[in-house]
């Protein structure tokens, strides 16, 4: 299999098109390339831990497609995920570059190639993953001849990245201020849009509005199924605007009818959805999870040395960023009985991805103790509440033991001061 998958970068690097940025001879060496789990990802170049990182994301980010789309995992072409070198880069060259090709008995292949510096900006690594996604599942129906393809929807690939990633786009407040724009993007404008062009606020907005387009589409009637219908047509327009009247030509001819079901997506994703807490076991196991990520190498949690080790790397700054956010929007919906002990593993990787390293290694150790004692604990705690449920579920009711029980005889009655004096209010009705 990895035989055949080195020959056929090989011919691809001998039938690259005009522009084409071509994949270095040392990438192709065993110790420069990782599988991913699935075997549909092959990461190029870069350091094993940047190779691991891409391809635990490209699989989370399939296995969220999948879902969304409610398909299951039936792949057709590789994705291969090349990290260029510095001197391979070309002058005036996107920064991601995504191509395919056909190469023969090999099969068809997809590769993105990621310039130097494009992994920090973690919202457009996401937004590119999904682009090939995407792309994979529509050239399983859409002719690929002579080279030629037509990608799939930008905004398309803007809204799943939002839905399923860790951006800004999905923020309630974002939405507010779209509705007091009081009015919808003209709908040709905004399809015509390149997200890889917008920058900060600019990209935020953009995929927000995509994501409000994506789930007023979905909530019409077959609104997925349409969705998946114009992703994977066979014959798809190359003009954004022609592609998405292929599949919705009633909401092209009434654009007030698309404005209404636009706006009141997006009024919906701007009411903050309740907050529903976790529990302990499932608090305690996300937090193992976080934590577990930022060292792929052992199976488990990484150890104080290693976490110092990373920070001192700025890939591994980058990372550790990344999941004090997640501890930090965990910590939001945390078990009470978590939530200070979460608090403080988000301040200790802020701090350590910030290079704040002094008495880190200590700190850490004295947390994953309490921590330990507290899982510990909350298991006590959890039996003790299944015991008593499933006691509490074999005893009879409380009312059928108590009318089972012969009368009981009248209590004499007290002649102290203090019960004369309440037998009086009762009788006077005070």
């Amino acid at each position: 299999m990895k035989g055949a998958l080195i020959a056929a970068v090989v011919l691809l690097s001998a039938r690259l098109p005009a522009g084409a940025q071509a994949v270095a001879p040392e990438l192709l060496k065993p110790e420069n390339r990782t599988v991913s789990d699935s075997r549909q990802f092959t990461a190029f170049g870069g350091t094993r831990e940047e190779r691991a990182t891409l391809l635990r994301r490209a699989e989370q980010l399939k296995a969220g497609l999948l879902r969304e789309l409610q398909e299951s995992d039936a792949w057709k072409t590789t994705v291969l995920i090349v990290l260029t070198p510095g001197d391979g880069v070309r002058l005036r060259q996107s920064p991601v570059l995504l191509q395919v090709f056909d190469a023969g008995e090999a099969g068809r292949k997809i590769q993105i190639d990621f310039a130097p510096g494009s992994l920090t900006d973690a919202a457009a690594v996401d937004r590119n993953m999904m682009r090939a996604l995407l792309l994979e599942r529509a050239l399983r129906k859409q002719k690929f001849e002579g080279g030629r393809f037509v990608e799939p929807p930008d905004w398309l690939a803007s809204a799943l990245a939002a839905a399923l990633g860790r951006e800004a786009s999905r923020e309630a407040p974002l939405y507010a201020e779209l509705l007091e724009a009081r009015s919808m993007p003209k709908l040709d404008r905004f399809l015509r849009q390149n997200a890889a062009t917008l920058r900060g606020r600019a990209r935020d907005l953009h995929a927000a509005q995509s994501l409000a387009l994506y789930q007023g589409l979905i909530e019409l009637p077959e609104g997925r199924r349409r969705v998946i219908e114009n992703l994977t047509l066979a014959e798809p327009a190359r003009d954004p605007q022609q592609r998405f009247a292929q599949t919705w030509p009633e909401l092209v001819d009434d654009p007030a009818r698309l404005a209404r079901v636009w706006a009141l997506a997006v009024a919906r994703l701007s009411t903050p959805k309740k907050l529903e807490f976790l529990g302990a076991e499932e608090t305690g196991k996300k937090l193992r999870q976080i934590l577990g990520e930022l060292d792929s190498s052992v199976d488990g949690e990484p150890s104080p040395e290693v976490l110092l080790a990373l920070s001192r790397k700025d890939q591994g700054q980058f990372r550790l960023a990344g999941a004090a956010r997640e501890i930090q929007s965990l910590s939001f919906r945390s078990h009470p009985l978590y939530a200070p002990l979460v608090g403080e593993y988000f301040i200790l990787i802020e701090d350590l991805s910030r290079k704040r390293r002094r008495g880190f290694a200590e700190r850490f150790q004295d947390v994953q103790d309490l921590r330990a004692s507290l899982d510990e604990r909350s298991g006590e705690i959890t039996d003790y509440i299944n015991w008593y449920q499933a006691n509490e579920s074999q005893s009879e009711p409380v009312s059928d033991v108590v009318q089972s029980l012969p009368p009981a005889e009248p209590a004499a009655r007290r002649n102290d001061a203090i019960s004369r004096y309440l037998d009086s209010v009762e009788q006077r009705g005070w």
